[in-house]
């Protein structure tokens, strides 16, 4: 029971990347994907990477929300938020007890599973115009590959990019929640 409690948050991690990324190729090949194989085609990469780059960001953003909202719905982690505002504990304290203790795993599984790309992105040419599924399902990350012009590069750049967006994004959901608890709990008043 003890080892499935602490695999379950990396398991649920790696559930989430697959399933988010499966979506963002979805939405994209859906939405963007016609008019960035035609940008690119004509001979127009930079608008093209620049449509890309948007979408990644605003894409993460969205996968970072839900992420972090699912995980913030359980009974348990609003009683432990309810305790830690009774302690008065300082917010950064339980930012760091609940969030940043969690990239032990995240950051390591998250460069495991942008391995493949990145070797793909090595031994290969892009050509948005004539792209493969398995490109689409890395698309919110494709841009760093496509800016730095290096695989370890768009690598480094969306590891970096995905943990400072999925923090910043933890944080103020933690501070909405503290609030949220605060506003709503006679206890806590």
């Amino acid at each position: 029971m003890n080892v499935f409690k602490k695999i379950k948050p990396v398991l649920f991690w790696i559930i989430a990347l697959i399933a988010g990324h499966l979506a963002e190729s979805i939405i994209f090949g859906l939405a963007l994907n016609t008019i960035v194989g035609s940008m690119w085609r004509d001979g127009y990469e930079s608008n093209a990477t620049a449509i890309i780059t948007v979408y990644a960001i605003i894409i993460q953003i969205v996968f970072c929300i839900v992420y972090t909202v699912i995980n913030t719905r359980s009974v348990t982690f609003r009683d432990e938020m309810k305790a830690e505002i009774k302690n008065k504990t300082p917010v950064f304290d339980v930012f760091k007890k609940y969030y940043l203790k969690n990239a032990v795993f995240e950051i390591p599984v998250y460069i495991i599973f942008l391995i493949p790309y990145t070797l793909f992105y090595a031994f290969s040419k892009v050509d948005l115009a004539n792209s493969f599924s398995f490109e689409k399902f890395y698309i919110s990350e494709l841009w760093s590959y496509i800016v730095s012009g290096n695989g370890f590069l768009g690598l480094l750049i969306s590891v970096v990019i995905m943990f400072v967006i999925l923090n910043a994004v933890r944080f103020i959901v933690m501070l909405i929640m503290r609030k949220n608890l605060i506003e709503n709990s006679v206890t806590l008043q």
